[in-house]
């Protein structure tokens, strides 16, 4: 299966992300963040704790923890490499959400904001380069955005905390149903789960000529970086396997939304709901 990335972004832009102007009033009221911190290239280690230690503190589930460190670190890692050579941190935890913004103060040697002859398009975004570190940013944090200005560049990548309690466990769940096989998927797909799920798949696959799967994710709460790639690897599984087909059915919207604001989408069959799915391998036979 070819999986259409979609078109490729400008140079400098963060795929799936938002270009504003980075003079905006940044911090307009809100409370004071659980961290601040200043960084620079020998430093980055010590970013990546501290994000790690308030990720896990805030509740994030220990795959999206190192989701946030990966993302943290590929924004520090711009700003050193492409910006001032040195940033600044801050992390809040507001309405659901871990949220993380790394800025810098552009360019060695670029005109201060508000200096004389100063503008937007003095400006130079971090380079985000085609299927590389900051174009990965986007696909593992549930927003991303960056703002630009004569004054340097801000990023921001946030991470839904979840509700309060303990989550649904992970379950999967098979029947066969009008020829076809149903995997029903409860939980979150992540580093603790993507395992059995990719296992329980290639069993199938093995053991089902020309396999009919309805992936059933209706039940699904959520995925990190790992469990995102475990449903690529499942779908490039099937594809493999000589008249085998897989429909992704009943995805949550917010989830599909991800899928389809970082090109992912179009590698896969879809559905609405698991009947539909099953009517839709029925006919394909």
């Amino acid at each position: 299966m070819t999986r259409d990335a979609g078109t490729r972004p400008p140079e400098n832009e963060l795929p799936g992300s938002r270009v504003q102007d980075a003079d905006a009033d940044m911090d307009g009221g809100e409370e004071p963040p659980l961290l601040e911190q200043i960084f620079d290239g020998d430093s980055l280690y010590a970013l990546r704790a501290a994000v790690a230690a308030h990720g896990s503190q805030a509740g994030l589930p220990d795959g999206r923890v190192g989701d946030a460190v990966l993302a943290v670190h590929e924004l520090a890692a711009n700003a050193v490499r492409h910006g001032a050579g040195h940033g600044r941190l801050r992390i809040w935890t507001a309405e659901g959400m871990l949220r993380c913004e790394v800025s810098d103060d552009g360019p060695a040697g670029a005109p201060a904001s508000g200096s004389a002859g100063s503008h937007a398009d003095d400006t130079v975004l971090w380079n985000a380069e085609y299927g590389h570190g900051l174009w990965l940013v986007p696909q593992v944090a549930d927003r991303a955005s960056v703002r630009s200005g004569p004054g340097g560049t801000v990023a921001e990548v946030s991470f839904a905390l979840g509700p309060p309690g303990p989550l649904p466990p992970f379950r999967l769940a098979r029947q066969a149903r009008d020829g076809c096989t149903m995997l029903s998927v409860t939980g979150r797909l992540d580093l603790g789960s993507a395992g059995p799920f990719g296992g329980t798949v290639s069993e199938l696959a093995q053991a089902v000529p020309a396999l009919r799967l309805v992936l059933d994710l209706s039940g699904l709460t959520g995925w990190d970086s790992v469990g995102l790639a475990g449903l690529i690897t499942a779908q490039d599984r099937i594809d493999a396997q000589p008249g085998a087909r897989m429909v992704v059915a009943g995805l949550p919207g917010h989830l599909r939304r991800r899928l389809d604001g970082v090109g992912l989408d179009g590698g896969f069959g879809w559905a609405s709901s698991p009947a539909e799915g099953l009517a839709i391998l029925s006919r394909a036979t």
